[in-house]
């Protein structure tokens, strides 16, 4: 782990723009500008955003943490503790072949995996709590409390202190998530909580995610196809209005979802896929708490806040 300096930051335009823009270089700095939507694409209502601050750290994936009061920025090889909403990198980590940081969306906690597997870390410092997890899958709860490993055959849970298993499931799994503090799991086009017979059905899932304070999961599917599942309520499926979508995530009480690609990224209802915020120029996205949106790419990363917070 390694305690990082603050840098300089980069200069930004704090004009307001319409939701659906695109992030480049201006006479001011980094600029919002104006775009059309997406061809087939309809919106949800949303206000205007502006730049907050930009910090010159490059990322290839974003990921909330602790209530949305810190991310963590994943490049290859590289993980980084960014605090907000000013942006600052508290600490990093170079963990030989690094893939992947997740954090816990409502603790300072989180699980990263490497050349060595996963291993679960406390934020900011991103040192070790548990390690040799193995390669996975791997999920964390909300509260930062527990760990859901899958291991040959079975999926175990484990406290994040170390200790015994509190619950086991077995079979295999394709992915594993946390929506509060209960697990939900994907198997081929089966997804539900491992504690209950509720599931969804669709094409292979390639990713799963899950809302911190509510038991809804989002599902990103081979076929392109997205869908939202909770206990309380049917499944709806959609397809995004973004190609070749990368990464997904689910806000804190579910109701909105973020896509990135290779260069664009959006907010969209998590039922529905309506677009709130369209963003060319990033390739990475967070929504931290009260609708703070981080993005970023190899330019660095930027804070994106409703005009009124800009005041």
């Amino acid at each position: 782990m390694r305690r990082v300096m603050p840098p300089q930051r980069l200069r930004i335009h704090r004009g307001a723009s319409a939701p659906w823009c695109e992030l480049g270089p201006g006479p001011e700095g980094l600029t919002l500008g104006p775009v059309p939507l997406p061809e087939g694409a309809w919106s949800a209502p949303w206000p205007r955003v502006a730049l907050s601050v930009a910090s010159p750290y490059p990322t290839a994936g974003l990921s909330v943490a602790a209530g949305g009061a810190m991310v963590l920025g994943r490049l290859p090889g590289v993980v980084q503790a960014i605090v907000l909403p000013d942006l600052s990198q508290a600490f990093d980590r170079r963990p030989p072949g690094l893939v992947a940081a997740l954090g816990a969306g409502r603790a300072n906690a989180a699980v990263l995996c490497a050349d060595d597997g996963w291993r679960a870390v406390v934020l900011p410092s991103l040192g070790d709590r548990l390690s040799d997890l193995g390669p996975g899958p791997v999920a964390i709860s909300a509260s930062g409390r527990l760990i859901a490993v899958f291991d040959e055959d079975r999926t175990v849970v484990v406290p994040l202190g170390g200790g015994a298993p509190v619950a086991e499931y077995p079979g295999a799994v394709d992915a594993l998530a946390f929506a509060g503090e209960r697990l939900w799991l994907a198997a081929g086009g089966v997804v539900g909580p491992a504690d209950a017979h509720e599931h969804g059905w669709g094409a292979h899932v390639q990713q799963l995610v899950a809302a911190a304070a509510a038991d809804r999961v989002l599902a990103l599917h081979a076929d392109h196809q997205i869908s939202r599942l909770g206990s309380d309520e049917a499944q709806c499926t959609w397809t995004p209005v973004l190609p070749d979508v990368r990464a997904i995530s689910l806000s804190d009480d579910g109701e909105w979802a973020t896509l990135a690609t290779p260069d664009a990224v959006a907010v969209v209802r998590a039922s529905d896929g309506a677009v709130a915020v369209y963003l060319r120029g990033a390739s990475s996205i967070a929504l931290g708490a009260h609708l703070r949106i981080v993005v970023g790419g190899a330019w660095g990363m930027a804070l994106i806040v409703p005009v009124e917070e800009t005041a």
